[in-house]
């Protein structure tokens, strides 16, 4: 009975709100609209459960934002490679798997592995953003092992629009640590893959602004709110490509090495519906992946065990993991550069290792893309 009744006073009000949602933004069309609800429950004695279903729903559609796009967006600035790719990394993406990304990074260091193009994706495009803009695996350890994920959620329940995360913290975390404010001005060339929301396609972003163009490939739907570049609406490069390995063959690439993160299923048994859904949603993940690097020339894929996607606790375990599949990889990678008559044994480090210092730069405006 009463559960009719509220659904008769929800449907009665739904224009109101509706109405009020369009006219207001954020917490005044919240605080509003939760009054009148608080309201219409104590009225018809309706239970804690109604209420916060209702304030779920609230927080999921409540503040609409319109995204103004161009029928017809301009073509993305394209700036390829001004020398030959001998070996390009491509680094997929994985939430806090991300940290094994270090770890391989330092064992190619190690052993002299040129690298002469990342490509990145989510995860993949911050580790090797910082790591082209200064080559040296110690930097990336200084500033990424002892990161948490709140030092880049910027997490608000009262701007919801797309996304619980405007990125922000991320932007200004990216700012403080990258000397580099435009892809043409790293010290090795970098794609950040993002997904296009409306054409539904993988983007390649090298050319321009860096930090929005990570931000972009790093905005996992539903954490993050889209950001809106190049006339576009972008999400999460693994959207559309986990493992982007496409882009490294665009590239001409001679040897492609990727690094995939996803992890293997569970052998255990899903215990209700909820779990059905996230493991039908991890077998596609997983099998994306594994067609997105078919066409690697190898292929890196640490054991990592069950880390999630802001597991930030086990950074020192995902680092080693990542160092040791490398390992075990790297015979295979100087084969194959050897073969193609790219491998000199006197050869030093990366590309531009050679650097003393890398700059830290603040920058006071950490402003974030945001919707007309």
């Amino acid at each position: 009975m009463h559960k009719s009744n509220f659904l008769s006073v929800f449907s009665a009000n739904i224009t109101l709100l509706f109405q009020l949602m369009l006219l207001l933004d954020g917490l005044s069309f919240m605080t509003i609209s939760l009054c009148l609800f608080v309201k219409i429950k104590n009225r018809l004695r309706l239970s804690n459960h109604c209420f916060f279903i209702y304030l779920i729903s609230l927080l999921l559609y409540g503040c609409e934002t319109k995204y103004h796009l161009p029928d017809n967006p301009k073509p993305i600035p394209d700036c390829p490679p001004c020398h030959e790719v001998r070996l390009a990394l491509v680094l997929g993406g994985g939430g806090a798997r991300g940290m094994a990304h270090v770890g391989v990074l330092e064992e190619f260091e190690q052993a002299g592995i040129p690298i002469d193009l990342i490509v990145g994706c989510s995860a993949g495009s911050i580790v090797g953003a910082l790591y082209a803009d200064c080559p040296k695996a110690s930097y990336l350890k200084k500033i990424l092992r002892p990161l948490k994920k709140w030092d880049i959620l910027d997490v608000s329940f009262w701007q919801c629009r797309y996304g619980f995360v405007q990125g922000r913290s991320l932007r200004q975390f990216l700012k403080k640590n990258l000397r580099a404010k435009y892809f043409e001005e790293l010290y090795i060339p970098l794609c950040c893959a993002a997904t296009d929301l409306i054409e539904g396609e993988v983007i390649c972003l090298n050319s321009g602004p860096l930090i929005p163009a990570v931000h972009a490939s790093a905005a996992v739907p539903f954490v993050f709110s889209p950001v809106y570049l190049h006339d576009r609406l972008l999400v999460d490069g693994g959207v559309a490509d986990p493992v982007p390995v496409c882009m490294a063959k665009k590239n001409l690439a001679q040897v492609v090495v990727a690094v995939d993160l996803s992890e293997l299923l569970p052998k255990t048994c899903p215990t209700n519906l909820f779990g059905i859904a996230a493991r039908s949603a991890e077998i596609k993940f997983l099998l994306q992946s594994e067609s997105c690097v078919k066409d690697a020339d190898v292929v890196i894929r640490p054991e990592l065990g069950e880390v999630g996607l802001f597991d930030d606790h086990k950074n020192e375990l995902v680092y080693e993991g990542g160092r040791k599949a490398a390992r075990e990889a790297i015979p295979q990678i100087i084969e194959l550069l050897s073969q193609k008559g790219l491998w000199k044994s006197e050869e030093g480090p990366c590309l531009n290792h050679s650097l003393n210092n890398c700059l830290t730069i603040e920058v006071e405006n950490t402003d974030v893309l945001t919707p007309e």
